[in-house]
């Protein structure tokens, strides 16, 4: 099992490519996954541009096929195939090789997404809300504006309802969730845009808690 992290080799050449090309559609937001799921939407926009609508057609029967869909099923095809490319489902090797990219690639597009996870988590954040979890459900409780990190921490320690309270949380999207378990102990768990390969897919990471040791 290998998983691409990024932090092996890199094809620089391409890497400047992926980041030059998918400038313009870059926000100064963090997206999880923003250069590789450029890519591939990319690739398969170009792949699908280079051919007519025969080589198209063909192409895709094939890729059906290796699939196991059943002939005719292209609508559900092109369902998979968007989440493919936005990394919301294991992406095949199959795919990968269909829209000709070499596993490489994404690689090198994995070391640009954990250079902007790594950077995003040192910003400054001031949480808008944090939630609750009680017998009921998830209550959400707003903050007041400009609340650091430290002093949201704070407010939800000393958050009460009538009803027990069995876990806080701040979600910070796409990058992490402090999870409050009690005046003395909480944890964070951080979401890298790590992608592992098994059994000819590549599976998106799920998530990683760096400071909790009884975690797992």
């Amino acid at each position: 099992m290998n998983t691409y992290t990024g932090e092996t080799k890199i094809l620089e050449g391409e890497l400047r490519e992926v980041m030059e090309s998918s400038y313009m559609e870059k926000t100064s937001v963090y997206e999880r996954f923003f250069y590789t799921r450029h890519l591939l939407k990319k690739k398969y926009h170009d792949f699908i541009m280079n051919l007519d609508n025969a080589e198209v057609l063909n192409k895709l029967s094939l890729l059906l096929k290796s699939q196991n869909f059943n002939e005719g099923e292209f609508g559900k095809l092109m369902k998979r195939i968007e989440k493919w490319n936005n990394l919301e489902a294991p992406v095949p090797l199959q795919y990968i090789e269909f829209i000709g990219l070499k596993p490489l690639s994404l690689e090198t597009t994995a070391k640009a997404d954990m250079n902007a996870f790594k950077e995003a988590l040192q910003a400054t954040f001031y949480p808008e809300a944090f939630f609750v979890n009680v017998s009921s459900g998830v209550l959400r409780v707003g903050l007041p504006e400009k609340t650091t990190e430290k002093q949201a921490i704070e407010i939800a320690r000393d958050y009460q309802t009538t009803e027990p309270v069995r876990t806080r949380y701040i979600c910070i999207k796409d990058l992490k969730t402090i999870v409050i378990e009690s005046r003395e102990h909480h944890y964070t768990l951080t979401y890298p845009p790590v992608l592992t390969f098994r059994k000819n897919l590549f599976i998106p990471g799920n998530f990683e808690n760096t400071n909790d040791p009884n975690f797992g």
